[in-house]
């Protein structure tokens, strides 16, 4: 990596981003030819599971009532999916005229190259430039890239989570605020960041007045979608109500079972377990809001009495990845088997979700 430290840093993200791409495609053209043999092109094979949820509201807003066809889809709703992401597909829709699922993938590699940056100079003002320069490596390999390619939340929420925390760090509260505003539009658990960032300014003795007005901005996204919901169904927590159709019920009276079936669920239990330990590293290395954020993130899934997705929840926070940097900032060792191992999964899941392999969902 000795001569990629040479380069101009923003090149350096450039040139790792453009081989991360070109990486997938090349996944792609050899899966396409093996196990789908030319049947599929390469935006359909990114549009599975809740990407076909978000493409109803991209074409037809948010559902009035639970659907009764297709039978598969029978009681459910799209309001458990937040409204920022596809309605700014929807703007770039109508001024380009592009498909939907085209005008996603695109956006989302817009995403995730401005991730690349904002990682970047966050990461700067903790480690040095090698450390740095690692973090946007091993987020460009991420074995949960494929959720940052495809018609999913997760890169805008990536960016927008990394633009918060930096501009809080540098001491721009109010447009920290607007980013956590933002963030809380994207995702249910975007609304922890304002609790982070409420935490962090009492901590440092900020304004009280300048700090309850970033929080109510924090937390403007999910009220203003509660309101929609509220005036569209009349219920303002649809959102939440509707996910018990998906099993998202909470633990039973044989919650030891399902305690047990949590575990078993091999894929999803170890990353959240890897999740939490990252947590307690970072409390205990004293980025707490970090830890703070993290943990925030990834408990509510665990708390509705299932571990589907939680793998995904776990592995697509910038704070993983934050950690993982931290714990590696001294150790060639750690990085060299870091690397390696995301490189291998990176290629690993994407020829999985070709597969249609469920432990993605």
């Amino acid at each position: 990596m000795g001569k990629l430290l040479k380069i101009h840093w923003l090149l350096f993200c450039i040139i790792i981003f453009v081989v991360s791409r070109l990486v997938m495609l090349y996944q792609y053209n050899l899966m396409n030819n093996i196990l789908l043999h030319y049947h599929n092109d390469f935006f359909k094979v990114m549009c599975k599971w809740d990407c076909e949820w978000y493409i109803t509201i991209i074409k037809d807003g948010y559902d009035v009532y639970p659907r009764l066809t297709p039978k598969f889809w029978h009681g459910l709703a799209n309001w458990a999916f937040f409204p920022l992401y596809p309605y700014i597909v929807k703007i770039v829709i109508f001024f380009t005229n592009t498909p939907p699922i085209a005008t996603g993938v695109i956006l989302n590699q817009i995403f995730i190259f401005m991730a690349f940056i904002v990682f970047y100079k966050y990461l700067k003002l903790f480690v040095d430039e090698l450390n740095s320069r690692f973090g946007v490596l091993l987020l460009a390999f991420s074995p949960f890239s494929i959720y940052f390619a495809s018609i999913y939340t997760e890169a805008l929420f990536l960016l927008l989570s990394l633009s918060a925390f930096y501009l809080m760090r540098i001491n721009k509260p109010i447009l920290s605020a607007v980013c956590g505003g933002l963030l809380s539009a994207t995702r249910p658990v975007g609304i922890m960041f304002s609790l982070t960032y409420l935490y962090f300014n009492i901590k440092n003795n900020n304004k009280k007045y300048k700090t309850m007005l970033g929080f109510l901005l924090t937390t403007s996204g999910l009220l203003l979608y509660m309101l929609y919901l509220y005036f569209h169904t009349g219920d303002a927590l649809a959102f939440k109500h509707i996910q018990q159709k998906w099993g998202r019920v909470g633990f039973s009276t044989q919650w030891a079972m399902q305690l047990y079936l949590m575990i078993k669920d091999y894929h999803n239990s170890l990353m959240f377990l890897i999740s939490c330990i990252l947590s307690i590293y970072l409390f205990f290395d004293k980025h707490i809001e970090e830890a703070i954020f993290n943990l925030l993130c990834i408990l509510p899934g665990v708390l509705t009495g299932q571990m589907i997705s939680e793998a995904r929840f776990s592995g697509t926070l910038f704070t993983f990845y934050f950690g993982l940097v931290l714990l590696a900032k001294n150790s060639r060792t750690l990085k060299l088997v870091f690397a390696t191992l995301f490189l291998i999964f990176y290629i690993s899941y994407f020829l999985y979700w070709m597969a249609h392999a469920s432990f993605l969902i």
